[in-house]
């Protein structure tokens, strides 16, 4: 048996930190994450899979445009040229409403549209037969742990599979779990939520594939979908890199540079550094050689951003898109604010509590037209105070050095 296993597309999610008025590059990271979900359906026919195992989150939206829904069943069609299942569930951001969608989804898209644990069964390629249990979200958050829920390996079939979109912990609001609830003697578990690759258990092998495509710079962790192989009692798993854009960190040194000589010396090695990928987001990190360096470059940060942004548009064939520019400090022994970056953090903590975030909020929330149109959900409080956070460590130096 093989199979694909996918989880937190968010087909429709925009990228952190680009705006630009570049029509070519608008258009090409518009298309990325449609690109993304090609390059999976790809791998699938390629590799000859048995089914497509899609754990949740294929939209960023509960409602999805029209263009998007009938672009992501246009690819699970080209699926079934090749009679390729696919096992499809719907996670916190898309939660399912059968009103929402527009078309019949293709018969073969083997549909987990119900909160309830229920368990399908697929017949192979090769005539084996594999249980398949897991449901989808109904509404944005469920606080039950619904792997209790899940039943008893099936002695009718030749394999059984869990799927689970959710988070680990005691409690929460995204189906909260914690692996010693998970069926052991299931052959693989499929998770979903969480955005990093990661392999929690090797039996069973318990797997967060992670995003496919990394849409902010803390998305760097991600390694694509996994490749499942089950053969009897092994199971294996690799991960594939399927994104199209790419999150880099850049370290340039500008020590012994003079003022005028900066720029092209920047320019230059990020070009240097050939970026290969379709889309490459960077953020880079300079260090100057004096304080009042670091003063210059904060100065004139946004207008030394904008103009390397149009020059690496217009001189490399691939697209670089600059997202960020980070000055490190001066290290020194001298305590310029005397305390730590780290209070900093400490401090941001306080305001992902959404009643304190939206006291703070609410000379914009309570504006009657631009309030009524404006909706704040647990991903965008949570970028908003690590942005606003990191704009008041780049203003300052501490005790050990500007956080990052």
């Amino acid at each position: 048996m093989k199979f694909i296993h996918m989880a937190d597309l968010h087909i429709d999610q925009p990228f952190s930190g680009i705006t630009t008025e570049d029509v070519a590059f608008q258009k090409e990271i518009q298309q990325i994450n449609y690109k993304v979900f090609e390059a999976i359906i790809d791998l699938c026919i390629k590799s000859s899979v048995d089914f497509l195992l899609v754990v949740g989150d294929t939209f960023h939206q509960a409602t999805s445009s029209i263009y998007t829904q009938k672009f992501i069943i246009d690819q699970f069609k080209k699926l079934e040229e090749h009679h390729i299942t696919v096992v499809m569930s719907f996670g916190n951001h898309d939660y399912y409403t059968k009103s929402r969608y527009w078309f019949d989804w293709p018969e073969n898209v083997v549909l987990f549209d119900k909160e309830e644990v229920t368990t399908k069964v697929l017949t192979l390629k090769n005539g084996q037969s594999v249980s398949i249990s897991g449901f989808s979200y109904e509404h944005q958050w469920i606080t039950d742990q619904k792997a209790l829920e899940f039943p008893e390996r099936s002695t009718e079939t030749d394999y059984h599979i869990g799927f689970y979109h959710g988070e680990i912990g005691q409690e929460g609001k995204y189906a909260p779990f914690s692996l010693s609830q998970l069926k052991s003697t299931y052959d693989y578990w499929g998770l979903g939520h969480i955005h990093k690759s990661e392999e929690l258990m090797e039996k069973p092998l318990t797997i967060y594939p992670g995003t496919p495509q990394g849409h902010t710079r803390k998305e760097r962790d991600t390694k694509g979908v996994s490749f499942v192989e089950v053969s009897g009692s092994s199971v294996s798993q690799r991960f594939i890199d399927v994104s199209k854009a790419t999150w880099v960190q850049q370290d340039i040194s500008l020590k012994e540079t003079t003022r005028v000589e900066q720029l092209a010396k920047i320019e230059k090695e990020i070009i240097a550094a050939r970026y290969m990928k379709e889309v490459t987001l960077l953020v880079v990190k300079l260090s100057p050689s004096s304080e009042e360096g670091i003063s210059e470059l904060l100065l004139h940060k946004e207008e030394i951003l904008s103009y390397l942004q149009r020059q690496l548009l217009r001189k490399t064939s691939y697209y670089i898109w600059l997202v960020d520019i980070v000055i490190e400090p001066i290290k020194s022994n001298q305590l310029i604010m005397g305390f730590e970056a780290s209070l900093i953090d400490d401090l941001s903590q306080h305001f992902l509590q959404r009643n304190e975030f939206f006291s703070v909020a609410k000379d914009i929330t309570q504006q009657p037209i631009v309030g009524t149109n404006i909706i704040f959900d647990e991903e965008d409080i949570q970028r908003i105070v690590e942005e606003s956070s990191q704009l008041v460590k780049d203003k300052m130096i501490f005790k050990n050095g500007v956080g990052q």
